[in-house]
Order: structure tokens, then sequence, then C-alpha cells
């Protein structure tokens, strides 16, 4: 691989085995990544700007006022700053595409199925017209920073459009467990539910199905403490993607997702893309979650008992418990079957019922309130001293992008537990 290699005017083009693809319809001067015998590759140009009306100078400010506090927090604190994955996770996470010049870390609860969607398109490896399309598949290998020989990584990562993603450290957490734990998720149950049940009940079990929150956090903190399963779902963001080693350009928050998603396509020239997605971006969002969702719950229809001595009913209702915590459905919105009309229900019918349970948009804006309630119902049930633990692995990523790490309806003084509904199976 020869870098430095000054290259003529051109297209950004991707020329291989004789096909020729146009990534972007502007001229400007490039630097070679590499020039092999199938062909050449043009790095993308981060100077460049488009012209577009998106991006604004308050946007460019904010993202610039991101990556300064980023890099603030790791003066004289990048040992710190690595957590306990290693160099090589770090490397083999982080998603890079050498012919645009963009690398990407992904960092799970925090879009980043999303994102590799989008990537597949980005990068050629699919060719439909949305991220949401059925046939974009999104877990299947990258190229990875492997790939790039390590005395290059720094100048890759330096000329190159790199970004990463970041959430509220304890929003993230919990969205976890209810993904992972809380619904009827068997392959979780049986990973690290048994795991789960072992550290914080000293019992053993292969199905894990009905561990707490409580439990799941202590479960979590044993696992960081001893430095083993330690799921990359439940780890804090700043490990997953080395901030002061790779020096991320552009951060996105889960927040900000549609702004942020938006201004990476506009760097990389992808307008196509913001156009379809810019049609209901929420909506579209929220219908591949849902429809995701359902996916896995028709998967393991059959396995549920078994396994786990949960019946398709109990797995229905989680599913429908699931989504009155995340806001799509309302308190009052009971799951309106019996036991024998869930049995032998379709994906279908169940996914319509939930629709029209969703109602309008009042309903909607009203359902949207439950996230807080939920938050604060789960974090009740802590014992001090593991919110204080949890505050202490949360601190590098509070302080790398901004969050507190003690929030005043987590920790105040007058903590008292909070009867549970959100997280009981049965209401």
């Amino acid at each position: 691989m020869a870098w430095g290699k000054s290259c003529p005017l051109a297209f950004n083009l991707h020329i291989r085995n004789n096909n020729t693809f146009c990534i972007e319809a502007y001229r400007v001067r490039r630097e070679c990544i590499n020039d092999r015998d199938d062909g050449r590759q043009y790095k993308y140009d981060a100077n460049v700007k488009k012209n577009l009306s998106f991006v604004t100078s308050d946007m460019e400010a904010m993202y610039q006022e991101r990556r300064n506090r980023m890099l603030k927090a790791c003066v004289g604190r990048e040992a710190e700053m690595k957590g306990k994955k290693t160099a090589k996770y770090v490397k083999n996470n982080i998603i890079i595409d050498q012919v645009l010049g963009i690398a990407y870390c992904p960092v799970e609860k925090i879009a980043s199925t999303f994102w590799k969607r989008v990537l597949r398109l980005v990068v050629g490896e699919a060719h439909a017209k949305s991220p949401f399309d059925s046939t974009v598949i999104a877990l299947a290998n990258f190229n990875d920073m492997t790939s790039i020989p390590e005395g290059m990584v720094d100048r890759f990562m330096k000329e190159s459009l790199t970004f990463m993603f970041v959430r509220e450290p304890y929003g993230r957490l919990l969205s976890a467990y209810v993904d992972k734990l809380f619904s009827p998720n068997l392959y979780y149950w049986k990973i690290y539910g048994g795991f789960g049940v072992h550290v914080t009940r000293n019992e053993s079990t292969e199905c894990g199905h009905n561990l707490t929150f409580k439990e799941f956090v202590k479960t979590v903190l044993y696992a960081d403490e001893v430095n083993q399963k330690r799921d990359g779902h439940f780890t804090p963001s700043y490990e997953h993607c080395d901030p002061c080693r790779y020096k991320w350009h552009v951060i996105g928050t889960l927040d900000t997702l549609s702004q942020d998603i938006f201004y990476i396509l506009d760097r990389i020239g992808r307008t196509d893309l913001m156009r379809s997605l810019n049609k209901d971006f929420r909506e579209q969002y929220l219908n591949h979650t849902i429809l995701d969702q359902f996916n896995w719950l028709f998967f393991f229809r059959d396995s549920y008992a078994n396994d786990c001595n949960v019946t398709f009913y109990e797995a229905q209702k989680r599913l429908w418990k699931q989504f009155q915590i995340r806001g799509v459905l309302t308190k009052e919105s009971e799951f309106p079957l019996t036991t024998e009309e869930s049995e032998g229900l379709t994906k279908t019918k169940l996914m319509s019922i939930v629709y029209n349970a969703m109602g309008n948009a009042e309903k909607r804006s009203k359902a949207r309130k439950n996230k807080a309630e939920a938050i604060k119902e789960a974090y009740s049930t802590l014992d001090r001293d593991d919110l204080d633990k949890l505050s202490k692995m949360f601190q590098p990523d509070c302080d790398l992008y901004g969050y507190d790490c003690k929030p005043e309806q987590l920790f105040n003084t007058e903590r008292t537990v909070i009867e549970p509904w959100f997280f009981k199976y049965d209401t």
C-alpha cells in the first residue's frame, strides 16, 4: 500500500475489475490511499464543503465543541480512557472504508445496527434506496481497522471522516436490560440471564428469564470487577472506541440522531439517502424497530416453553410491556388477548393489534412520557452502593461526552423504591 502518492484532479471513483462506480458528483484534488493492480482508490476529502443548506455554522460549532470536550478529557488520562477492552478488540470493532476514507465505531444500543445498514449502501454492498429495506443485511462482516498497517492508522484516521455515537449511560444500560433480558429474548436469557441468576441468587439455571433489573445491575458490576462475561451491550461506550487513541471527528448522540445522520451523509455526499430518510425518519425508524422485535418473538416461538418454561402468551405480554416501557404504547393500553387467542396468532395480526393500540398523535405523545417514568422506577430499586459503583464505571463516558454521572432524578437523597408497574410482568 503506497501512501502519500499524489493523484490528479478526479472524480471520487472506485475503479475495480473494469467497473466504475461514481460516489460523488464533484471534482476535488485527492490523495491516493493505495494503488493496486485491480484499480485505484481515492479517499474522502474531509475538508470539502458541500453547497447544501443543511449544514450550518452552528452545527459545525456543535460538533467541534463535542470533539474538543473529548480531547480535553483525554489529556493525561489516555490509559484510563482505554478501559478493559483490548486494542485488538477496538481495531476489530471499527468499520472502515478506504475508498471513501471513512471510519465508524459502532456501540451497541446506540443505533449501531441502523448505521451498519446505512454503510452497506454507502460502500455499494447493497443497492436498495433505503437502509430500512429488508434486503439490506447489517450483521455481516465489514472491513475493519485491522486491514490497515499499524504505522498508517494515525494518518488514515486524521485524513478520513471518522464518527461514533454516544448515549446517556444510565438510559443506555436500562435499554439494554429491557431489550436483552426483560423482553422475550431467549438467546440472552440463556447466555446472560443464567449467569446473572448464578451471581445474585447462587442458583444454577440454563434460563434466567426472570432476572430483575436490580439483579442485572449487580451482575454487570460483578462482571466488570472480575473482567469476565462483559457483554458489549452492558459495557461503557468509551471502551468500544478508544477515543483518546483515535480522536473521532464527529460525535453523534441518540438525542440528536436524525440531525447527526443527515450531517454525516451530507459530508459523505449521499444526498440520495438523505432524501429517502427525510420522509418521516422517526416513523421509519420506529416501524423498523417494531418489526425487528416481532421477528425475534416469532423466531423463538416454539422454544420459549421448551427451553425456559415461558408460554408464547407470556412472551407476547412481555413484548407488549416492552413497548410501553419504550414509550410506544400508553400505560392504559392493556394487552387485549386471552391465552387461547394468543396461541394461534400470526405475526401480521399481532403487529396490527399493536399499531391499532398506538392510536393517534395524542396517544403517541402521551406514551412517550413513559420512558422517564420507567427509568425512575427501575433505578429506584437499586442499592445506593450499586448506584455509586455504576457512577464510577460510567465516569469516563460522562467526562468524555458531557453527561451527568449523578443525575438528580436517580441520586436524590430521599430515594424510595417505586411500586413496580413497568417491570411487573402481570400488569
